[in-house]
Formats: C-alpha cells, structure tokens, sequence
C-alpha cells in the first residue's frame, strides 16, 4: 500500500486536468458576460438602477444613494 501512495505518475495528469477546467470555467465564464453585454442587457440593468437619479434632481439621488448605505 505504501507504494500505491509514493507514486507520482500520475500527478501531472492530474494538475493538467485542473487547470484545463479552471481555463475552461473561465472562458465560459468571459463568453457568457460577453453575451450579456452584447444585448444590451447590462446596459438596461445599468439604466434601471441609476434612472431615479435622474427624475429627481441629480443631488436627491445622490442622497438617496449615500444614506442607502
């Protein structure tokens, strides 16, 4: 058995797995942001969030946004 755990044969194989997914994770990841950014949707979400800076002045927004947090 205690050889079984000496064995590095397959180490590389191993690490080469697990930065091919962690590569793959991130370029999906990318491609999916990519995506959304494409369609306009995140400027839409941007639009919705900051629109009540807009309708009431930009100093009550802003306000409204400081004593949020």
């Amino acid at each position: 058995m205690r050889w079984l755990m000496e064995d590095e044969r397959g180490q590389s194989t191993v690490e080469y797995a697990l930065v091919v997914l962690a590569f793959l994770a991130a370029a999906l990841g990318l491609a999916a942001v990519w995506r959304v950014a494409k369609s306009g949707a995140l400027q839409q979400r941007a639009r919705e969030a900051a629109s009540h800076n807009w309708e009431g002045g930009m100093t009550l927004g802003f306000l409204q946004d400081l004593g949020s947090f």
